[in-house]
């Protein structure tokens, strides 16, 4: 089977990104390579519990510090913040967080140098939170899917979870899908973002159809979520960058 670029469409799937750019970084990458790409928004978050997480805020002498896994954890506390000033004690403290981008959202809407901004998942950040000495909680706010994947592999260091949103399908998603399916005459690829957005679609995609795809991971947690409901991924890369995921995609397609 040939995989050029002229007979394949990938489909994204993933929520819009959350920095308000014009155009979804991911998309925009493939599509100046020449790839016949198409965005379906997958998931979409509800923001909630603010008044919990916000006293929590007001009390950093609590906390050894923070940890905000992704930016909807950076958008809950901005959010939750929208009536009060942040504590200037948190600069004091290490603000870990997982990802560039919710560096990015750390360092521009609340002034903190956040650390570990290169590290792509969870995992990759424990080895630098085990380099502080942390003897009071990190602040953790987090979604409804949270994975713990910290507080299981960290037994040293206590994590005070905060839930600040919640994932659902995207209101829009089955007429979406449904349109695209019908519209793309090609070799299809598919490329998931997150276990959730990954379930999401295969409650509404028939199993036949499925296993004829391109899948995709992003992130290994990603990945693991595909393999354990029996699906063979084509690819998979570690980082959520687009230079990761155009790396993935033109290994498989030329």
């Amino acid at each position: 089977m040939s995989h050029s670029k002229s007979n394949t469409t990938l489909i994204i799937f993933k929520a819009y990104s959350e920095e308000n750019e014009p155009v979804d970084p991911y998309l925009n990458i493939l599509k100046n390579q020449g790839y016949e790409t198409r965005l379906i928004p997958t998931l979409e978050f509800e923001y909630h519990n603010f008044d919990t997480l916000n006293h929590k805020l007001q009390k950093p002498q609590d906390y050894s510090g923070m940890v905000i896994t992704s930016p909807r954890c950076a958008r809950g506390v901005i959010k939750s913040l929208v009536s009060s000033k942040l504590d200037e004690n948190w600069q004091k403290k290490p603000i870990f967080v997982v990802g560039e981008a919710t560096a990015r959202l750390i360092n521009k809407e609340l002034s903190l140098e956040p650390i570990g901004a290169d590290s792509g998942n969870a995992m990759a950040l424990i080895p630098t939170i085990l380099k502080y000495e942390l003897s009071k909680p990190l602040l953790a706010p987090c979604g409804n899917l949270n994975l713990n994947i910290l507080s299981d592999n960290v037994k040293t260091v206590k994590f005070e979870n905060v839930e600040v949103y919640r994932t659902i399908p995207h209101n829009n998603l089955k007429s979406n899908l449904n349109m695209a399916l019908n519209q793309i005459k090609n070799q299809i690829g598919v490329i998931f973002f997150s276990p959730s957005g990954f379930r999401a679609i295969l409650d509404l995609m028939p199993k036949e159809l499925f296993n004829q795809l391109h899948i995709f991971a992003i992130g290994p947690t990603t990945g693991a979520a595909i393999k354990e409901a029996g699906y063979i991924l084509t690819g998979s890369c570690e980082k959520p960058k687009p230079e990761s995921m155009l790396e993935m995609i033109q290994s498989f397609i030329e």
